[in-house]
């Protein structure tokens, strides 16, 4: 008898265990070209849609959030699909445009940027790495919850300018490693540049019925005067 009580509790715990497995791979993220990323093309102004490729642009789509892709050509004669982090030949710029369905009515007040921290290793026990050979692979936890938003800065980072708007703060800078934590200080999303210091601005905006996490990164010449582009009004 005790034997039969053993094998369906072995048998519950294994139906269990498929069953959380399941949950945490349909809760992650999948990858969908050009249908998703185009309803974020209204960030960007109307004069420079035309050097904005909606074409190749990439997007990675999950419950809580869609994260997009899209490279920004300064030079249409120059154009290429793919953003190389060591090629300073060209001048375009690679954009991740980052939507937060969970933080639609957060204040940006509540948005602290904090310097100078130490961040441990960029992995989770639980979870998933997006653009994992890019030049910024994001390791984000399963079933992540942002409930207050604290963005970490690890010590070989360094902010050249705050940014801030009455839709937007953020800054331009030389990024290694980011996390996004909860409130708790928590670590939930990972940023880890492949070469340190890379050249980034980065900004939360709050807007258009959204929040949105918006980088941008050229290797060649960027600064805080590229959100120009951008409609944060």
């Amino acid at each position: 008898m005790k034997k039969v009580k053993l094998k369906h509790i072995l048998i519950s715990a294994v139906v269990i265990l498929a069953f959380f497995f399941f949950h945490l791979l349909y809760t992650g993220h999948h990858g969908v070209f050009n249908s998703i990323g185009r309803k974020y093309i209204f960030l960007y102004k109307d004069s420079i849609i035309n050097k904005v490729n909606t074409v190749s642009n990439f997007s990675w789509v999950a419950d809580q959030d869609i994260l997009n892709h899209y490279i920004y050509y300064e030079d249409l004669k120059n154009k290429r699909l793919y953003y190389e982090p060591d090629d300073t030949s060209y001048n375009n710029y690679y954009f991740v445009i980052w939507e937060f369905k969970t933080l639609k009515n957060y204040n940006l007040e509540d948005v602290f940027i904090n310097t100078h921290s130490i961040i441990p290793e960029s992995k989770f026990i639980w979870g998933e790495t997006l653009d994992s050979k890019s030049y910024c692979p994001i390791s984000i936890k399963y079933l992540y919850k942002i409930d207050g938003l604290i963005l970490n800065l690890d010590e070989n980072s360094k902010v050249l300018k705050e940014l801030h708007g009455k839709k937007y703060k953020g800054f331009f800078g030389l990024v290694n490693k980011m996390s996004i934590c909860n409130k708790k200080g928590e670590p939930q999303i990972y940023f880890n540049f492949a070469k340190s210091q890379h050249p980034t601005v980065l900004l939360f905006y709050k807007g258009h019925n959204g929040f949105y996490l918006i980088m941008i990164n050229s290797r060649k010449k960027i600064d805080e005067n590229i959100i120009k582009i951008l409609n944060l009004d």
